[in-house]
């Protein structure tokens, strides 16, 4: 109620969830996003990093994801988690895509990031981003020997036994590979419970419509896509409400669950400018860089207050699948989510059951 009273009055409230760009620098060239392209600025350093997290308008800090470009190219991101663990005393789950193309590094990074979090409760969740099986993953990343190496990234994640790390796989759905999406979707699940299907987002900011061309998804493949994620509801609980928020996207023009950016979720980019969120992460919503100003002063400054007004009227926010904020809406937006539930029982006692066996195969296995 007071998430939605704040947001009726465009009011500011403390970030519960960060999305923190840890760096643009990026070894893949995918044909749906152009940040490979981008030139470094000067990425905020550890010191800089933490003195932002001792700011108390961090305290309420619960989830945290760490994007980039490529996060494991950065060499002291265990650092960055080993500080988020010390320094944010609500944290509860630091999340990172990857796109695998570094076993080696990125088993390194995660087994030294793990012995950092040791004696907290933090889950560390890690997903391997494939867009295809073989050839077609090599294609979309532009990286010949792309797929052996994420494969390979996957199975080491997959051998580490922590009870505080979790690893899956993340599949962008795009014109490139939707007509084989129940083919990919097959074939990792054999090898992972975890597999997340999210469709292609365009933002201005990692690309554009010229620059996302033949992988933008054209009506029949949005056809295609809605009904597969429909009939893969029935079997992924855990998913079926963004699933089915996602097809209201597409069926009604608009999107029917809240955005809480702006609100509880805060972008970072790697240079310190701050944002609504990670899709509008261009000059037009920079809200100011934490280098120059205190962060509670740029969140609830008149600009941001404006900010919030055109959020309101923004048209690519009423049609973004994007799932970032997801699990904030869920623990803290809880109306939709609930009442949606409410109207599907049979989805929530599936919910139920699917959380019930998960937690037991956690403990006993």
């Amino acid at each position: 109620m007071k998430f939605r009273y704040r947001r009726a009055r465009k009011q500011c409230m403390q970030p519960s969830f960060l999305i923190y760009q840890t760096t643009v620098r990026c070894n893949s060239k995918c044909r749906m996003c152009s940040i490979w392209q981008m030139e470094p600025g000067d990425e905020l350093s550890l010191e800089e990093f933490d003195r932002l997290l001792m700011d108390p308008f961090m305290r309420r800090i619960r989830w945290v994801n760490l994007t980039g470009g490529e996060p494991f190219l950065r060499k002291d991101l265990p650092d960055m988690i080993g500080l988020l663990a010390k320094r944010c005393p609500d944290l509860e789950i630091i999340a990172i895509p990857t796109n695998g193309f570094m076993p080696e590094r990125t088993e390194e990074m995660v087994r030294r990031s793990l012995d950092l979090l040791e004696g907290s409760d933090v889950l560390l969740s890690v997903t391997v981003s494939i867009d295809g099986v073989g050839e077609q993953h090599d294609e979309i990343r532009c990286i010949p020997g792309g797929f052996d190496k994420a494969l390979d990234t996957l199975d080491r994640l997959q051998a580490i036994e922590n009870d505080r790390f979790e690893t899956g796989v993340e599949s962008v759905i795009t014109a490139l590979n939707v007509n084989n999406i129940e083919d990919i979707r097959a074939f990792f699940k054999e090898r992972t419970d975890h597999v997340n299907l999210t469709p292609a987002v365009v933002s201005d900011y990692y690309s554009n419509e010229e620059t996302f061309g033949e992988a933008a998804l054209k009506e029949e493949d949005i056809k295609r896509m809605l009904a597969f994620l429909k009939e893969i509801s029935k079997e992924e609980p855990a998913y079926a409400y963004y699933f089915d928020k996602v097809r209201d996207i597409h069926t009604k023009g608009r999107r029917t669950y809240p955005c809480l950016g702006l609100y509880s979720t805060m972008m970072l980019n790697a240079t310190g400018d701050v944002f609504p969120c990670l899709m509008l992460a261009g000059d037009k919503w920079k809200l100011g860089n934490v280098g120059d100003t205190p962060l509670q002063d740029i969140w609830c400054s008149s600009d941001s207050r404006e900010a919030r007004k055109r959020l309101a009227r923004e048209p690519y926010c009423q049609r973004c699948t994007n799932n970032c904020d997801i699990m904030a809406n869920l623990k803290e937006e809880t109306w939709n989510f609930a009442t949606w539930m409410a109207l599907h029982p049979r989805t929530f006692f599936d919910l139920l059951r699917y959380i019930r066996e998960k937690d037991f195969a956690r403990k006993f296995a």
